[in-house]
């Protein structure tokens, strides 16, 4: 529930540039070098087949492009000029539900959060004992 509460904030502040933190998120991620799939599947730590529909409207919108890999079977993920310039006009909306984040919970509140979100997601194994990817 508080994923979800947290998501209709930021969501609410980049509405207007036809962007949802979750497709920001990915493209913030995507700027930071090219990877195929699986490895940007892996650092978001998401299965492949939810990454490739996510990336569907970032491909659409021209925001990302995908291409061949070394190896013919790998596709791998970039940003574009585009994709760029949208971080750049998206990132004032982004702090700015951050700062609302934060005065409603307050600094001290928000700090510790962070603190048991990282304690959490330490304790937590990004593979269910199966091997597959949560």
């Amino acid at each position: 529930m508080l994923a979800r509460r947290l998501t209709r904030i930021y969501d609410a502040h980049l509405a207007c540039e036809g962007i949802k933190v979750t497709q920001y998120s990915l493209l913030v991620n995507i700027s930071r070098g090219e990877k195929t799939l699986s490895e940007l599947a892996l650092a978001m730590d998401m299965e492949r087949t939810t990454l490739t529909r996510n990336l569907e409207p970032l491909e659409t919108q021209g925001w990302v492009k995908t291409r061949s890999g070394r190896d013919p079977r790998s596709r791998v993920v970039a940003i574009t000029d585009s994709g760029r310039r949208k971080i750049e006009t998206v990132l004032p909306l982004w702090r700015k539900a951050q700062r609302e984040v934060a005065a409603t919970l307050g600094e001290s509140h928000l700090g510790a959060l962070h603190q048991e979100v990282d304690r959490a997601l330490d304790a937590l194994p990004a593979e269910t004992p199966q091997g597959t990817r949560t």
